[in-house]
């Protein structure tokens, strides 16, 4: 069984950078460089279900330097072989049009119980950094199974 779900209650997060100054040491001149404020754009799904199957909380995070980072905690009501849930992503432009494509990124092997042990688990990922501005975390797409 496979489905599709857009991001739900996608977060927009930016981190900065201070620079602190020590009292009685006099001020010098800035550096000619400074250091670059990391952006970060992330989305969190609440819970799904795909066949026997439940995600949790999973989030994807996608940072200007071209590095980001899928987690999830994921369980299984009923396994005989046990399960493996399977996420990928489709990032978007505000028109709809596809940027890059990141996973197929697989769940630890999931055995039932009652109640169900949960497994969390995340997977880091790489993309081109110069595509993170055009993202728009709202149109993130999540294709699973199980």
């Amino acid at each position: 069984m496979k489905r599709t779900i857009r991001g739900l209650a996608p977060v927009l997060a930016a981190a900065a950078a201070g620079a602190a100054t020590l009292s009685g040491v006099p001020a010098q001149a800035a550096p000619a460089h400074s250091a670059a404020v990391l952006e970060v754009k992330s989305a969190t799904w609440g819970q799904l279900h795909v066949g026997d199957c439940e995600q949790d909380n999973g989030t994807i995070v996608i940072r200007s330097d071209g590095t980001g980072t899928w987690s999830a905690t994921t369980l299984t009501f009923q396994t005989h072989s046990g399960d493996v849930w399977h996420s990928s992503f489709d990032f978007k432009t505000t028109a709809g049009t596809q940027l890059f494509h990141a996973g197929t990124f697989d769940s630890p092997r999931m055995n039932d119980g009652n109640p169900p042990p949960r497994y969390p688990w995340s997977k880091p990922f790489t993309f081109d950094a110069s595509l993170f501005s055009a993202v728009d975390i709202f149109k993130t797409i999540q294709h699973s199974s199980c």
